[in-house]
């Protein structure tokens, strides 16, 4: 008998081995080929936004026009550049021929949200040296930081911003395990001009909510990468939600106004959010970096006390030295703090 276990043992040892290589080595950066100059295109926002707190400098184009918000930030050699389209869902591609006219070193290509196949067919088809960077989740922003950091020759920059994001992950984790014992915050988060839109469980539109350690009140399945489900007002009824969430101005003023969204606790409670968004959107549309200013902004609000235990520095002071690390722009207090109180009717159109 004992013989028999054995060779049933071998083989399953074997496949857990080899399954144990394959997630290893899924994990592992792709090789990214070096581009110490030239322009450099990122194939959808999450791409490009990584290369704009890297490099600005080395932007070819834009995915789509900037926000009027981002003025307040960006240079202006970064808010006049050609827009060039991308892969970022709903049939968005890129004009080909525009790409090519700014002369390309380098194509990033990232899974994050959708259109990695065909985008890496595209740059393939023009015959563009491609950089696959893993941003699935903002686990994976340091290890970008640097792999994209040292193909560009910046290894240094890469490096700073890899170790600041780090830091915040480690900070996100220790606020999760203080709030675990605490009872669940349950949080919704409202998209489009109703507020009837929203993300599942699991998604990367959401993931600011999971990484504080709150829940996401939708319960739901979603397939696709790109989110923002359906759902009726009787299904948000239903959840109770403790908290909404939205940066949507429309779906803002729907739950301020609306009288059946005063049937929700949430909202007899004001415990209504809208997240900041300049110089563009922090949480989601698309989900950038910014989510690692995101999710302490979030956790100031929900969790004031614990946030306060654990990140240490006011948020209005973390705005300002997250601005100048990743933008090198310096805010006065006073900017900082309406950075931090956006009015929705600033931003009268949903994503």
């Amino acid at each position: 008998m004992s013989r028999f276990l054995a060779r049933l043992r071998a083989p399953l040892l074997g496949a857990a081995l080899l399954l144990h290589g394959a997630f290893a080595l899924a994990q592992t950066p792709a090789a990214c080929p070096s581009a110490p100059s030239g322009p450099v295109y990122g194939s959808s926002p999450v791409n490009n936004y990584l290369l704009l707190a890297l490099a600005p400098d080395r932007m070819a184009g834009l995915n789509f026009p900037w926000s009027k918000q981002a003025a307040q930030i960006l240079p202006r050699q970064v808010l006049d550049l050609p827009v060039l389209g991308g892969w970022f869902g709903q049939g968005k591609t890129a004009s080909l021929e525009q790409v090519l006219r700014v002369h390309p070193t380098l194509a990033l290509i990232s899974g994050a949200t959708v259109g990695s196949q065909a985008s890496t067919a595209a740059m393939r088809k023009l015959g563009l040296p491609i950089c696959p960077v893993r941003l699935d989740g903002l686990a994976d922003y340091p290890t970008a930081f640097r792999q994209v950091g040292q193909a560009l020759g910046i290894a240094s920059r890469g490096e700073a911003l890899a170790a600041d994001a780090q830091t915040t992950l480690d900070d996100l984790a220790a606020l999760r395990q203080r709030v675990s014992a605490q009872k669940p915050v349950r949080i919704y988060y409202a998209e489009g001009e109703d507020g009837l839109a929203s993300e599942c469980s699991g998604s990367i539109h959401a993931e600011v909510i999971t990484a504080i350690g709150a829940h996401n009140a939708l319960r739901c399945t979603d397939g696709s990468r790109f989110g923002m489900v359906r759902v009726s007002f009787e299904q948000i009824l239903a959840a109770d939600p403790d908290w909404i969430l939205t940066q949507d101005g429309p779906a803002m003023r729907a739950i301020q106004t609306e009288p059946r969204w005063r049937l929700l606790r949430a909202v007899r409670e004001g415990h209504v959010l809208f997240a900041p968004q300049v110089p563009f959107r922090w949480i989601d549309r698309p989900p950038s970096f910014m989510r690692l200013l995101a999710a302490p902004w979030l956790a100031s609000r929900i969790f004031p006390a614990d946030y306060r235990a654990v990140f240490k520095t006011p948020i209005d002071a973390r705005t300002e030295a997250f601005f100048a690390l990743y933008f090198k722009r310096t805010l006065s207090a006073a900017q900082a703090r309406a950075i931090l109180a956006p009015d929705p009717a600033d931003y009268p159109t949903p994503y």
